[in-house]
């Protein structure tokens, strides 16, 4: 026999498809992140093995290479970060959505100002000035880099910002907010209620 408290169903604090979109979307970003670092990677060992093949000045490109190495580490944590928090803004957490919010935002800037950088031209003058040939990097760095690296790398960065500027908007829109800011009404309510639950009772006795 069911002796639980029914709740009404205005109360019942259920999943709305903008919640789940806004967690799906931050999935995606998370994971599409992740595959960017993974061809990057790819991407910067193919031009380090080209280098020495060619030869190159003593201690070529050590200070970006770590610099390099330190973006990816720290896209990669937020990679992780935003993959969390994907499954956590479905428990009703306020803090967790202020948190997405507050770490979607740095990182869209991040990345907004990483495209400006690529998109800034190379000044091949100083580069020719350090003695290193440069075509022929380039074309073995093409056979050396791995089929897959160069179309995951702009399949992920195509998807990676987007995917993450909606599930941002998607979190400050009218149903999101009346999800996060829900008061439970008691102790023993769970975050989320689906469909046909029902409350413990108050004393704690099934």
């Amino acid at each position: 026999m069911n002796t639980g408290i029914v709740t009404p169903d205005s109360t019942r604090r259920r999943l709305h498809p903008v919640v789940i979109g806004s967690s799906l979307l931050l999935a995606l970003s998370g994971l599409a992140r992740l595959a960017q670092v993974a061809a990057e990677a790819a991407v910067q060992d193919a031009y380090l093995k080209a280098h020495e093949r060619v030869g190159t000045p003593s201690g070529f490109a050590a200070l970006p290479m770590v610099f390099l190495m330190a973006v990816g580490l720290v896209v990669a944590l937020s990679a992780l970060a935003f993959l969390t928090l994907a499954l956590a803004n479905l428990g009703g957490w306020n803090w967790t959505r202020i948190v997405t919010w507050i770490l979607g935002a740095v990182t869209l800037v991040f990345a907004g100002f990483w495209l400006v950088l690529n998109l800034l031209p190379s000044d091949d003058g100083v580069s020719a000035l350090d003695g290193t040939d440069w075509d022929s990097v380039h074309a073995l760095a093409g056979r050396l880099m791995p089929g897959w690296a160069e179309p995951v790398g702009a399949v992920s960065g195509y998807v990676a910002s987007p995917a993450l500027l909606v599930a941002l908007v998607l979190l400050a829109l009218p149903p999101a907010n009346a999800f996060y800011r829900r008061q439970r009404i008691s102790p023993y309510e769970p975050l989320i209620l689906y469909p046909g639950a029902t409350l413990p009772h108050p004393s704690g006795r099934p």
